[in-house]
């Protein structure tokens, strides 16, 4: 994998994880505390850390570069996964219940 897909990759891993981690910050202030909230800011700190890693070893050989940005790129991807899947049980554990009993109140 060049170094293109990797900044892409890393790009929208880290637009991904900052935007989950920021919307999960606010919606603390909706349904209260919740551990995944660690997990996901924990997890932003990873394309974070790929970034300033790729720039560190800029300076290696290209096949070198090739191959942590394999690597890199691999673990960014699953981080896309892992945050979606997060996203998607926290919504349906934390944030449809609210709604719905917001709603059968309301009505």
């Amino acid at each position: 994998m060049g170094t293109k897909s990797f900044k892409v990759v890393t790009s929208v891993s880290m637009v991904l994880t900052l935007t989950a981690a920021i919307l999960s910050v606010i919606g603390i202030t909706i349904t209260g505390l919740y551990p995944a909230i660690f997990v996901l800011l924990l997890a932003a700190l990873i394309p974070i850390a790929s970034k300033f890693y790729a720039k560190k070893i800029s300076r290696k050989s290209n096949r070198s570069q090739r191959n942590y940005s394999t690597i890199l790129t691999i673990i960014n991807l699953l981080l896309i996964l892992v945050i979606l899947w997060m996203t998607f049980v926290i919504m349906i554990d934390r944030v449809i219940p609210n709604v719905v009993d917001y709603y059968q109140v309301a009505h």
